[in-house]
């Protein structure tokens, strides 16, 4: 937040001061920018409060208001306390009531870092949090293309690194949009590779191999057609990887390659691989493959079609099944998965 931004002086104060705000709400459901918020906040008070006492009160707790009260509550020696409440739209009425209370008359000793998932359950209680002077930080889901790559540019930066476009894109190729992941895979590049910029020939290094870009190399398979090829990098993939991945992994990229791939194909003819990629959320370079996948499958879309089931159908049951004793071992998971493959003959 700039200096100088709509809060009360003190506030204000202590914003130029470099000191984090006392009041902090994450609002948005993405994951990864919600635990960068928590991270952030939690040290910045942690450095400006060395001995605090973080306290954790579950807003779906039928106590919670009583424990929100006693949180916040005068000790004998004044101790200073981080409350954290994840998912305030969980409170019940008497948990709002307990924490607009504290809103109104907020003890020196207390700091609140707050998340809410978005949308209108309790969101009067976001305004009364602003309201109080909290830190409203916006959360909300990061979309594929360009949004994507900014937001791993920016987690490159900061780590005072650099990486290249591709090696970003295949990044975002081997993990799709589990943020996560990618995080943690560029912390591992920029702590082990010391040269700059970070390229595609070290993502290949570091990560080929593994669940999440096999998956990807079977998707790119699939979809063109190699369904020997795609059928060959399964059982070698199974048999070089976590093979309790596999069977995710490789059904999400098959989701999320047909989705690109029926974007693509439903451009307006005459459009750039510039407008389509920005239309369809990929990166530039990647649309001339995907025209070419489209075109061999663009002739047979009652079979694309059943595709789109079988996917959807396959996407649970790598995950554990719906229904309580449906779960598959890894042996039913590989053969199902080779079911599936063997359908887009």
């Amino acid at each position: 937040m700039a200096c100088g931004a709509l809060l009360p002086k003190t506030e204000v104060l202590m914003q130029c001061l470099g000191v984090p705000n006392r009041i902090t709400i994450a609002v948005g459901s993405e994951t990864a920018l919600v635990d960068r918020v928590k991270a952030s906040t939690i040290a910045a008070v942690t450095r400006e409060v060395p001995d605090i006492t973080r306290i954790v009160v579950d807003p779906s707790d039928d106590e919670a208001a009583a424990n929100i009260a006693q949180a916040c509550a005068p000790t004998l020696f004044g101790e200073d306390v981080l409350m954290v409440i994840e998912g305030i739209d969980d409170l019940d009425d008497d948990g709002v009531d307990s924490l607009k209370e504290i809103f109104d008359q907020l003890p020196e000793n207390v700091w609140l870092l707050l998340t809410h998932p978005g949308g209108n359950k309790r969101k009067p209680l976001i305004d009364a949090a602003v309201k109080a002077g909290a830190e409203k930080i916006e959360c909300k889901d990061i979309k594929r293309g360009p949004e994507t790559i900014a937001f791993l540019t920016k987690e490159v930066t900061r780590r005072k690194r650099k990486m290249t476009p591709a090696a970003l894109n295949l990044l975002v190729e081997s993990f799709g949009q589990d943020f996560p992941a990618l995080i943690s895979a560029i912390g591992q590049l920029c702590s082990d590779v010391e040269v700059d910029p970070i390229d595609e020939v070290h993502v290949r290094a570091y990560f080929e191999g593994t669940a999440p870009i096999s998956g990807y190399k079977i998707s790119d398979a699939i979809w063109e057609k190699r369904t020997a090829d795609a059928m060959k990098l399964l059982r070698q993939t199974a048999l070089e990887s976590d093979p309790g991945r596999v069977g995710v992994t490789t059904v999400t990229a098959m989701a999320s390659g047909l989705r690109s791939m029926i974007l693509v194909g439903g451009s307006a003819p005459g459009a750039s691989d510039n407008e389509v990629a920005r239309e369809a959320g990929v990166p530039p370079w990647k649309v001339k493959t995907l025209r070419t996948q489209w075109s061999r499958w663009s002739g047979d879309q009652r079979k694309l079609a059943s595709l789109v089931v079988a996917i959807a159908e396959a996407d649970p049951a790598m995950k554990g099944g719906i229904e309580t004793g449906t779960a598959l071992d890894l042996e039913q998971k590989l053969f199902e998965l080779e079911k599936l493959v063997t359908r887009t003959r």
